[in-house]
């Protein structure tokens, strides 16, 4: 793992151009919310249009900038297991983060930055996705539930909005430092200002570590003889975020930039010990956002034009078989390699970028009393537009079957490349209305329509009654459906292990929610959800290949409390339970039982203290022992001495508990989690 020299010098750089005025910190604001001013709290993630938390009309939850700080999450990926109804499961594969909803697979989740989706037409979210850093974020929105009549693809399970730090919204610069366990620091800053006229923003964050180091007692390779394991597998990342943004009246210009680089997998998707792959990849985001609410009267315009480019890289390839990997006719994973011993291992090299556009116009029509009616429509240009593979074994550019122990060989723009260059546009109309039927009683009606230029049409509704009883109590009635795109690799990929289909449909889903929200006091939240969530025309290996062949039902139950005991203590809790269908030859890889239990004390002036407590049940797995539940309990303690500095130190995983997850079969004593950690850091507010 190499390491970058330059990392703290080159953040502390930035500070020279910060300034700003003294306001107070994140521990001063974490206490003071009342249950009143969390229902007021606005949202967009539910309709494109600013409403309370307690009028959207989806089950919406909504982590701030001060609840991260207080827990003193580092990532994205940390605080997202707070949410009842999400569990974020490490994979294999350079212990990528999978989040999922209520049991669905990852790729049933929509994850966006600041309405950009993060996938990608390969790999999802992108196949050496790591998060997103938490001093970069202003708050989380989170549906529990389909968003597809909104959002499109993916949306069937949840979706997830990032809103980061940007030109306007930046309170006070800031920068700061950080290390900890695994040999890992980070730099970060921020800044806001004016310039020209116009208001700026810049956030940057550089960071790296070694990882945790997982012990690996068996792996795919170990039963053919010449594996690495047992050994540690090694998750060491450079991680870079640079983030700025401009807001002139009407208009918003955002530029991201994130990377990693010698990104270590660890093991290959066929859970095989890979101790040399040092992966890097890239993005970059550039959106021109319009937003008039006065465009006309009775009409409001939102407006946004945006492009991608991203790319990724296996460094000198994949070691998908150990050195001396021998290839015998009787043995299975030979299929379709040549005999004979491989002294390199089968070494698989890979590169590919893409680049998209999108743009998308709607309006807001508040001219019919009672209603709110937007309409609008968008096209999105998706294009795969460099693949480049290389190989020492499977089959040449021409098909015919390499030799054992040959040089890497050039399949680059053939029908054995991992995918092939194209592209894929996508179009779509959508209407909703909100219609106010009473004082308290609104009715949201929604359908949206996209075209595919590879698959065909998808159309997706969406209906919620909200009915806020009194003051205190509302209750919301929704349904919606959902789905989600093949992707490249399961309509054309002819490397895959499991052979494409190029006449596969969308997956598909439905979801019933019942939820209620209840401010017993000003001091007491509670709520209570419940739902049915249907899956229909699952992708599947079948008989080798793809096909539209799976249904899924789970039914769940999701509890919250929220209770500020005192003016400077405040508990929360969580506890979720699914029912989920499934044949006994498959793996639970999301816990039917989770419960989440959250302390904040602010026990003297200008201190915090935070506890909090993810308990995960038992899970069963096909042909082995159940995963045992496990509880991890991590602490944060964070100080303001004075307005401008801040410092923080916590502990993950306290009690240092043995935790495992669910990877795949061949790994035989699961994927360890990472034992007990420490972090600290400081800051400065110019």
């Amino acid at each position: 793992m190499k390491r970058s020299p330059v990392l703290l010098p080159l953040l502390a750089s930035f500070l020279p151009v910060c300034v700003q005025a003294d306001v107070g910190t994140e521990v001063d604001r974490l206490l003071t919310m009342s249950m009143d001013d969390v229902m007021a709290l606005k949202v967009r993630i539910s309709t494109n249009t600013d409403q309370t938390l307690s009028k959207a009309p989806s089950v919406v939850s909504v982590i701030t900038a001060e609840d991260m700080a207080a827990t003193g999450a580092t990532n994205l990926t940390e605080v997202l297991q707070s949410v009842p109804g999400i569990y974020v499961r490490p994979n294999l594969f350079g212990f990528r983060p999978l989040i999922t909803f209520r049991g669905a697979a990852s790729t049933h989740t929509l994850l966006m930055v600041n309405g950009v989706p993060m996938r990608d037409l390969v790999w999802s979210s992108g196949i050496f996705w790591k998060g997103l850093p938490t001093h970069m974020i202003e708050r989380v929105e989170i549906i529990r539930g389909p968003g597809s009549a909104l959002f499109g693809s993916d949306a069937s399970a949840g979706v997830i909005n990032v809103i980061t730090r940007t030109a306007g919204r930046i309170e006070q610069d800031q920068a700061g430092l950080g290390a900890g366990s695994f040999d890992s620091q980070a730099g970060w800053m921020q800044y806001g200002g004016q310039w020209n006229g116009m208001e700026i923003g810049l956030t940057a964050q550089l960071s790296r570590t070694d990882g945790h180091d997982p012990w690996i007692a068996a792996d795919g390779q170990t039963a053919l003889g010449g594996s690495y394991a047992p050994t540690h597998a090694h998750y060491g990342w450079n991680g870079q975020d640079l983030r700025f943004s401009a807001a002139s009246g009407n208009w918003r210009l955002l530029a991201d930039y994130t990377g990693h680089s010698d990104l270590q997998t660890a093991m290959t998707g066929a859970a095989v010990v890979d101790p040399v792959t040092a992966g890097n990849d890239y993005r970059f985001d550039l959106g021109l956002l319009y937003a008039n609410e006065t465009f006309a009267p009775d009409w409001g315009i939102d407006a946004e034009l945006r492009y991608r480019q991203l790319g990724y890289a296996s460094g000198d390839g994949f070691q998908e078989r150990p050195p001396g990997f021998t290839c015998l006719a009787a043995a299975g994973v030979c299929t379709n390699l040549g005999l004979g011993v491989y002294p390199a291992g089968l070494i698989n090299r890979q590169r590919s970028a893409e680049r998209g556009a999108t743009f998308e116009i709607s309006g807001l029509y508040t001219g019919l009393k009672k209603h709110a009616i937007r309409l609008g429509g968008g096209y999105n240009w998706e294009d795969l537009f460099m693949v480049e593979h290389h190989v020492n074994y499977g089959r040449d550019a021409s098909g015919a079957i390499l030799p054992a122990g040959g040089p890497l060989v050039d399949i680059s723009d053939s029908d054995y490349a991992f995918a092939p260059e194209l592209h894929r546009r996508i179009t779509y109309v959508y209407a909703q209305d909100i219609w106010t039927i009473a004082d308290g009683l609104e009715l949201t009606a929604g359908l949206r329509l996209d075209h595919y230029s590879d698959f065909g049409n998808a159309l997706n509704p969406r209906l919620a009654l909200v009915w806020q009883a009194t003051d205190r109590l509302t209750a919301k009635l929704l349904y919606g459906e959902a789905f989600r795109a093949p992707s490249i690799l399961e309509l054309f990929s002819k490397t895959s292990s499991v052979m494409s289909n190029p006449n596969l449909e969308p997956e598909e889903s439905s979801t019933w929610d019942l939820s209620f929200a209840y401010a017993a006091t000003r001091d007491l939240g509670l709520g209570l959800g419940l739902y049915k969530f249907a899956q229909t025309n699952l992708i599947s290996n079948v008989a080798g290949q793809y096909q539209n062949s799976g249904d899924s039902s789970t039914y769940g139950v999701e509890l919250e409390a929220r209770w500020q005991a005192t003016d400077n203590w405040r508990v929360s809790a969580s506890v979720a339970h699914m029912n989920t269908a499934l044949p006994t030859a498959v793996s639970l890889t999301a816990p039917e039982d989770k419960a989440y239990l959250r302390s904040d004390w602010s026990f003297l002036p200008r201190w915090n203290w935070n506890v909090q407590a993810t308990w995960i049940g038992e899970r069963t797995l096909a042909g082995r022992a159940p995963l045992d539940a496990y509880a991890l309990v991590d602490t944060t303690l964070r100080y303001a001495p004075r307005k401008r500095w801040q410092w923080a130190a916590s502990i993950r995983n306290l009690f240092d508990v043995d935790a495992y997850d669910y990877t795949s079969s061949a790994v035989t004593n699961n994927l360890p989690l990472p034992g007990r950690s420490l972090h600290a850091e400081v800051a400065y507010r110019f």
